[in-house]
């Protein structure tokens, strides 16, 4: 759902009043409105993903209802025969995703084929996350033999609005418990904890992460290596504020409404080595890759761990994009995993923060292959750099100047980030388990409210993520 538009807010201020009715209708009558909850929450979650398309709809229903007889399938199968019907109920699962977001790329990029009709796909929102979600699901039920849950406990579990389209990825044991004991009581103490985590996310959204939107050149062409630097830097940090925007608010929402959904970032760029960076990465994206890819093959216990690594990040660089960047991507995200794990193994240790600035440029370059994806720009880019005649700091003040307001709010906006990022390195070193606990006092939360009126972007980005 995208939290950033009023349509959303108004439609979630329609369904909070119905609940109110509905409540105090059935207020005598605890078994009618727990019913109510979950069908009333299950409505408006179908109703929030119908709105984008009906072709989002329907690909989802297709997937939560193969997945869910799937799995009854596969219970009932003998032991032997439950690891093959839970391999070709995995492989049906993907093969939606794999029409809609690497039919294309495979077909026609590598294949060398022009099916015209492959290259106007448009990736069902949320279709890569629910995917995931619904797998590690049928995993969990099939492997572990756990009791099939009621039929709309599961749909609320593969469906539950704040999360289903960007995360973060929910595991059964975590969400289906919630879905089952349902209540959506707005009790004071949760909207005290969920509210301003819903200030926090939409203020790195629409003030932070639109407005380095609106600095950042888009495959730049130039000859000026430090403005390329600049423009990774732009998209280092926006990245992080669009996507941990997503993510905070989605928690911040569900707290309100009593549900507790994993923390999908946990101050990542505070990091002092990229291991470190990714445990605090989209935290439930790495989870999913360590429990059900990288440990069943092996994980650190075999001699081809550093093998695995790098597979598993190449793995997680084409579920990001079909592209070759992607996979280069998670192969040096990979690589420098590896570089690490070998560095940690021979003892060594840098200080605080060394680890730090090298993990954040590292990620600086990393990011670099992520946000372009025309591999001739980005060939010629990486040309530039490489070169010292070409960085030009002359030129480069002479484009900031020249480049009206964008120069302003590209500078302006840097600053801010990395005094955000300095308050979120104070609270993870005094509140280990609150990242974020100095944005989400009263007083914090008023400074956002009014800097979100005073500097939020004219001009807003869908987030990031919704295209993945």
């Amino acid at each position: 759902m995208d939290f950033s538009t009023t349509t959303f807010w108004l439609s979630s201020a329609v369904a909070l009043s119905l609940l109110l009715i509905g409540n105090i209708l059935l207020r005598n009558s605890p078994l009618l409105i727990q019913k109510f909850h979950k069908f009333g929450l299950l409505v408006f979650s179908l109703t929030l993903l119908g709105s984008i398309s009906i072709e989002t709809l329907g690909i989802f229903i297709l997937v939560t209802i193969v997945a869910w007889f799937g799995c009854k399938w596969g219970k009932r199968a003998e032991k032997n025969a439950k690891r093959t019907i839970l391999a070709c109920l995995v492989i049906i699962l993907l093969l939606p995703l794999f029409y809609y977001k690497y039919s294309d790329f495979v077909i026609n990029g590598i294949g060398g084929q022009e099916w015209d009709t492959l290259k106007d796909l448009i990736i069902p929102v949320g279709l890569s996350f629910y995917s995931f979600q619904i797998i590690g699901f049928c995993i969990d039920t099939v492997k572990n033999n756990a009791d099939m849950p009621a039929f709309i406990d599961y749909l609320n579990f593969a469906s539950f609005f704040p999360q289903i389209v960007a995360g973060p990825i929910e595991r059964r044991s975590d969400l289906l418990s919630q879905m089952q004991a349902l209540n959506l009581k707005l009790l004071p103490d949760n909207i005290r904890t969920g509210l301003p985590y819903v200030i926090l996310g939409l203020f790195f959204k629409l003030v932070m992460a639109d407005n380095l939107a609106l600095a950042f050149h888009a495959h730049y062409q130039g000859d000026n290596a430090l403005i390329i630097w600049f423009n990774n830097i732009l998209f280092t940090f926006r990245i992080y504020f669009d996507f941990a925007g997503y993510g905070l608010t989605a928690y911040g929402i569900a707290a309100c409404m009593g549900i507790r959904l994993r923390m999908n970032f946990l101050s990542p760029y505070t990091a002092s080595n990229i291991s470190e960076f990714w445990r605090r990465w989209h935290t439930s994206l790495t989870l999913w890759f360590r429990d059900y890819i990288y440990f069943p093959m092996g994980g650190s216990r075999t001699s081809r761990w550093a093998i695995n690594i790098v597979l598993v990040f190449a793995i997680s660089g084409i579920w990001h994009g079909a592209g070759w960047n992607f996979m280069i991507w998670g192969s040096l995200a990979g690589i420098a995993m590896v570089a690490h794990r070998l560095f940690r193994i021979r003892g060594f240790k840098l200080p605080g923060i060394v680890g730090w600035v090298i993990t954040f440029s590292l990620m600086v370059v990393i990011w670099m292959f992520f946000h372009e994806t025309h591999i001739p720009t980005l060939q010629h880019q990486l040309a530039v750099i490489v070169h010292p005649e070409n960085y030009n700091l002359q030129g480069f003040i002479e484009e900031v100047k020249n480049s009206n307001q964008t120069g302003a709010i590209a500078i302006l906006f840097s600053i801010m980030s990395f005094i955000i990022i300095g308050v979120e390195y104070m609270a993870g070193r005094k509140k280990q388990d609150e990242p974020y606990g100095y944005f989400v006092t009263p007083t914090a939360c008023s400074i956002m409210i009014a800097l979100m009126i005073l500097l939020g972007s004219r001009e807003p980005n869908p987030f990031i993520y919704f295209v993945f």
